[in-house]
């Protein structure tokens, strides 16, 4: 089920304003205030979703109708939640060592999987792959 895509006028906030907590035991410990930023309640669970849905957002301005990552980690589960939330289809290309449950996720936001190559270093989304020929 698609939505439609935003205007250019409509860019949407796609994370949340994260609570900074102070950490009474840490700051006992070393003597000062240690603040923690809480980036594990955002909607994929990182703060990688700050950064991403402003490339998206400008993305969207310029006409994109289709994302991309090769990020099996949080970058990958950001991009996959953004585009679910813009309606756009993504593509997420994965090394071979990528947890199951991490595709799992992937999957459940709405991206195509592809699992390409061993390590990470052995894939890009340009087209210019070095093992597979993709």
């Amino acid at each position: 089920m698609a939505t439609s895509v935003p205007s250019p006028a409509k860019a949407r906030q796609l994370y949340v304003r994260t609570p900074l907590l102070c950490s009474r035991k840490l700051s006992k410990r070393v003597g000062a205030n240690v603040w923690l930023k809480m980036e594990s309640v955002q909607p994929s669970g990182s703060f990688k979703i700050r950064g991403l849905s402003n490339f998206a957002n400008k993305a969207v301005e310029r006409g994109c109708t289709r994302f991309a990552s090769s990020s099996g980690g949080n970058a990958g589960l950001a991009a996959a939640y953004i585009a679910r939330q813009l309606g756009l289809p993504i593509t997420v290309v994965v090394p071979e060592t990528t947890p199951s449950f991490i595709a799992d996720k992937l999957r459940e936001e709405g991206a195509e999987v592809e699992v390409v190559g061993k390590p990470a270093s052995e894939y890009s989304i340009n087209g210019s792959h070095t093992s597979s020929g993709i």
